[in-house]
This record gives structure tokens, C-alpha cells and sequence, in this order.
């Protein structure tokens, strides 16, 4: 049966709401592991190269980068030339996200193709999919932990098709033998080895797809494979009766002929990565192994802890319900706890559900990684990602109109977590930076010198701007210079205005300067204030909504202030929205060895 009208629905909302509509800026790495590196490669522009991807030692593969984003984007490039349209930051964005929605595609029809397989009506569980915000907005964003989304979706899809097939063909095998069992004429004999010759082979199904995901699933994200160990680990053991001896020896040459089948897809991004990390030259030639320099990076608690320290269980009691919302606590009922442990004191274990069962298999695909990322301390939720199709398949039952009749409350719960995940992440989080920089492109663009200082935001992805990088060959000719200075969020906001004009001082230049100075509206009140008594010189441009996470207790502050401190009764509307903006200061300053002249 193909997917209903709602779903339809949902996915136009999805493309439309990611394209033209959303500014949400979840989390660096959605720019500087993906964007950055390749729009600095394809079109020569100042950006700002994230330490994972030092030459010396990588932990980031570039093959995947290339074959995803790059190809496009040199595809786009090629027609905006022939047909002469300018790129500007809203036109990147919109390769980019074009490709990120098509990549979210594939977690759909891997969805929709093992409920075909398991001869499922599709549309309930499409519509649970494609009504989650993590989908809608997660999925969407050029994240690497979109692109180990949609492969994991399709390393399922593909397990699920070859278990199936050989739980078919082993009960044609055992019918045949159970047939023939007590015949002992030499013609039924050869008719059983005729049949059982005809059978289809099930052994190494999709062997070569599998290992070609697994490849490129590790070069993307080694935490791949902390998701992929139970589907083939199910891969690897499926089709088994409870007495067939032929187990250990099957097993091991399914698993030795699996890791045969990624050899190839490994061996492409080895090489791809050492020509492009230029490891590989005329004068050397050495192989540079990503996935393995990244584990040796994060097995280090000292490097962990420098991109943040959380306990062990934020996964599983914050991260989980923050994306799943309402399937996480259904996920957590689903697996019922009480009966197992009943039948377990009870010595019941023929009533044990069959562990071979594709139902036992998505319920695995949650529990196991989930055990397995939570060893590691630096959880953020966006590692969790992957979780989504199985966490789907698990609990969509519970949105049948049998169970609603007795949980009323699941669809308005789940509904609404949505629609909260789906405003804060898409249009609220960090959401002025990129309009921001869609003003600034048009505004520098005549400028020879730009200085961007930024403070209590999220860091500027500077490859959006397209500026291009000095040719250090062109020594006579005018080109420009572009330099931001990240004042991080340490600083109190009576600290910003000194700050700001100290590193103005060290600025040389012969002509009255431009400064631009990018901070969370709560912060902006004490800047100004401190700013006019010095005569500075500046014009303001607000970018509304923003919500910046690091100046939470600016925001408490500045709603405290205005209620209680300057005696308002009220909170208007025009002071949320400058407290609920980012800012965009132009300042002109007048440099030390103009003063001299003058």
C-alpha cells in the first residue's frame, strides 16, 4: 500500500520549511565539518578550517564531503556561470540544504521498503517519521550525524530484506526435508538434492551494498559503527534452525566475506583522503587512516574533555526524550521489564520473545548503541540521531486507533513536543546568524578591509560570506581582507566595549576604520550605554528572532531589569524583540595614526 495523503503532506512541508523558510543554527559542526571545508575547496574563499581536518593527522574523511556536497555544488557552480546568476549566501544554503533533504529521503524509503518487506501498511509509520521535528529540522541540516541517519536507515533496510529472504528460504528448505525425511528410495533422494539445488541462494544477500555502507558509514562517522554491530550481527547469524551445526562455519565465512565486501569502499577513501591531505605526493607517499585517528582521538579523556564532560546517563534521561519526546517513554513500555523478568524467574524461556524476529531487531538497534555511546562522556543529542527509524518501527503501534482509544493523550503530547522541537530548533536557536550574513555579503562587498567581532553567538561561518583568499601572486593588486575575532561567551557585557576597542587599537589602517560587532540582544544595553558616553560613532541593525543559549542569564537579566528596575509594568513588544535579536553593530573608529595626521 503507498503512503497516504498526510504523509505527503508532511514531506512538501518538510522540503518547503527547510529551503526557503528555516534560520536555525543548531550546533557548529552543521557548517565547520561540512559547508566550510567544501565551499572553501570549490570556490577559493576565505573560510575557517576546523582542526579536524589538519593535514597532519585528519580525523575527518573528506570522500564522503565530496561525493555528497562537493559534486552538486560543482554542478550548481557550472550552471550559475552558463546561465551568469551571482552566488550569495542564501543560494549556498540552498545547495546545500537541497542535498540534505534529498539525503533524508533515503531514511523514508528505507522505512517504507521494510514495511513492504514485512508486508506492513506504511502509512502510520511514515506519518510518525515524517511528523518528527528530528527529521524535519535534524535530518535536514548539513550535519554528518544527517548523513549516518539516512545510512543507517538503509543498513537496516538492507538486513531486513536478507532476513527475510532467508527465514523464506529455509522454510522451503526444512518443508523439503521434512518431506523426504522418511522416504528412502534413491529417486526420492534425488529429487529432494534437485529441489534443494533449485533453491535460491540467501547466504551472502546484499553482501556487497552492506559492506559498501559499512565503509562509507565509517569514514563519515566512525560512531557508525557503534549502530551497525546488531543489524550485522542479524546479518551475520540469520537463517538458522535451533539444530544446525553448520552455525560457527557459516557464520564466520558470512563475516570474513562481509569485511571482503568493504575492502574496496576502504581502500577509496584511504586513497582519497591521503591525495587530498596530500600524504601522497611526488616526494612522499604515506596512508592516512581517518577513522583510526579519530578513535585514537576520543579514546583520550583529556581531548573529550575539551569539548565538554557529561555524565553518563545524559543520553539515555536528556538527550532521548529531548529528540523522541513521547516514543522514548513508549520505546522504554515497549520493552517490558516486569514480564521479562518474570518469565525469567518462572524458568519460562520457551515464552521469551524470538530474538531472530525483525521487531527484536529494532528494538536492538536502540538499546545497543544507546549503551554503547553512553560510555563515552561527550554526549550531545544530535548523536543519537541514527535512533530514529527503529525508535519509529518500535512504538508506531501505540499509534493505531486500537491503542489511542485507551491513550488519548499520545497524539496531543507528541503533536505538540513536536511543534515546540520544531519552532525552537528551526526558527528560534542561534536564527539571526544567517540573515545576519546575508547583510553583511551585500554590505562588504565593496569593502577592501572587514573586521568582524562577535560575542555570546555561535561562531560565523565565514565561507558563506565568499570572500575570496589572497593570492599571495597578485602583490599589486587590490584585494580583500576579511578577519573575525570570537570574544566567545565569557565575558560580562561591561567587558564588551573595552574589549571591542582594544582589539580596534591593534588594527592598522590608514583610513577611518570599520568595525562590525555581532552580540545576543540582552547583552546590547550596558555596550550602548558605555558607548555613547564615549562618543562612539555607530549605526545598529537587528536580526529578530535569535535565541542564543549562551546568554541565558543575560535574557533572565534583562526581563528582570525592565520589570522591576526601570518600573515597567509591562513588557512591550518592541523591547522583546530587541532583547530576542542579534545585533549587528557598524562601528566607525577612528585609528591612532589618523589621529596623528589630523
Amino acid at each position: 500500500m503507498s503512503p497516504g495523503p498526510e504523509y505527503g503532506c508532511f514531506l512538501a512541508f518538510r522540503i518547503l520549511s527547510t529551503i526557503f523558510v528555516q534560520n536555525g543554527y543548531i550546533h557548529p559542526d552543521e557548517y565547520f565539518q561540512t559547508t566550510e571545508i567544501i565551499t572553501g575547496d570549490v570556490f577559493g574563499v576565505v573560510h575557517n578550517r576546523p582542526w579536524e581536518f589538519n593535514k597532519d593527522a585528519p580525523v575527518r574523511s573528506i570522500g564522503l564531503l565530496y561525493g555528497i556536497f562537493g559534486m552538486p555544488l560543482y554542478i550548481a557552480k557550472w550552471i550559475f556561470k552558463l546561465y551568469k546568476i551571482q552566488w550569495n549566501p542564501f543560494l549556498l544554503l540552498f545547495v546545500f540544504r537541497l542535498v540534505t533533504c534529498a539525503v533524508s529521503l533515503l531514511t523514508d524509503y528505507s522505512l517504507y521498503k521494510i514495511c513492504k518487506i514485512l508486508k506492513l501498511k506504511s502509512n502510520r509509520y511514515l506519518l510518525l517519521l515524517s511528523s518528527s521535528y528530528v527529521i524535519i529540522v535534524f535530518g535536514t541540516k548539513t550535519f554528518t550525524n544527517s548523513l549516518e541517519l539516512a545510512l543507517v536507515s538503509l543498513l537496516l533496510w538492507k538486513v531486513v530484506d536478507s532476513m527475510t529472504v532467508s527465514d523464506k528460504v529455509v522454510a522451503v528448505e526444512n518443508e523439503i526435508r521434512n518431506m523426504y525425511a522418511f522416504r528412502t528410495s534413491i529417486t526420492d533422494k534425488v529429487v529432494m538434492s534437485r529441489k534443494l539445488r533449485l533453491l535460491p541462494s540467501h547466504h551472502f544477500s546484499h553482501c556487497l551494498e552492506i559492506g559498501t555502507i559499512l565503509a562509507v558509514g565509517t569514514f563519515n562517522r566512525p560512531t557508525f559503527l557503534l549502530f551497525a554491530v546488531t543489524p550485522i550481527f542479524y546479518w551475520v547469524s540469520r537463517g538458522f534452525s535451533k539444530n544446525d551445526d553448520r552455525f560457527i562455519k557459516i557464520f564466520n565465512i558470512r563475516f570474513i566475506i562481509l569485511f571482503l565486501c568493504t575492502l574496496p569502499g576502504i581502500f577509496t577513501f584511504i586513497l582519497i583522503d591521503s591525495f587530498y591531505f596530500e600524504h601522497i605526493t611526488e616526494n612522499k607517499a604515506s596512508l592516512v587512516i581517518t577513522p583510526l585517528n579519530f578513535i585514537k582521538y576520543n579514546i583520550q579523556p583529556s581531548n573529550l574533555a575539551e569539548h565538554g564532560i557529561h555524565f553518563r546517563i545524559t543520553h539515555a534521561i536528556i538527550n532521548m526524550p529531548l529528540l523522541f519526546n513521547v516514543l522514548a517513554l513508549l520505546f522504554l513500555g515497549r520493552l517490558q521489564f516486569n514480564s521479562l523478568i518474570k518469565i525469567i524467574l518462572n524458568h519460562h524461556y520457551h515464552l521469551l520473545p524470538n530474538i531472530y524476529e525483525v521487531k527484536t531487531l529494532m528494538m536492538a538497534s536502540v538499546i545497543v548503541p544507546l549503551f554503547l555511546l553512553s560510555i563515552f562522556p561527550h554526549q550531545e543529542p544530535r548523536f543519537l540521531l541514527p535512533l530514529l527509524l527503529p525508535i519509529v518501527f518500535s512504538t508506531s503501534k501505540y499509534f493505531s486507533s486500537h491503542y489511542m482509544k485507551n491513550f488519548k493523550h499520545i497524539l496531543p503530547v507528541w503533536c505538540f513536543s513536536n511543534i515546540i522541537g520544531f519552532i525552537f530548533y528551526g526558527y528560534l536557536h542561534q536564527a539571526g546568524i544567517t540573515p545576519m550574513i546575508s547583510h553583511l555579503f551585500q554590505d562588504i562587498k565593496h569593502e577592501t578591509n572587514t573586521y568582524i567581532i562577535q560575542s555570546h553567538t555561535y561562531s560565523i561561518p565565514v565561507g558563506l560570506l565568499m570572500v575570496p583568499q589572497l593570492n599571495e601572486s597578485l602583490l599589486y593588486v587590490n584585494q580583500r581582507h576579511i578577519k573575525i575575532y570570537d570574544l566567545g561567551s565569557s565575558l560580562d557585557p561591561s567587558a564588551l566595549y573595552d574589549t571591542v576597542m582594544n582589539i580596534s587599537k591593534h588594527i592598522t589602517h590608514k583610513e577611518e576604520l570599520t568595525v562590525y560587532f555581532a552580540v545576543s540582544g540582552p547583552l546590547t544595553k550596558q555596550f550602548e550605554s558605555v558607548g555613547n558616553l564615549s562618543s562612539l560613532a555607530y549605526t545598529k541593525k537587528m536580526f529578530f528572532p535569535h535565541l542564543s543559549t549562551e546568554s541565558m542569564r543575560f535574557y533572565f537579566r534583562s526581563m528582570i531589569d525592565l520589570l522591576y528596575h526601570d518600573n515597567m509594568p509591562y513588557i512591550s513588544l518592541t523591547e522583546l524583540r530587541d532583547i530576542f535579536s542579534l545585533v549587528l553593530y557598524k562601528i566607525t573608529i577612528k585609528t591612532e595614526l589618523q589621529y596623528n595626521i589630523t
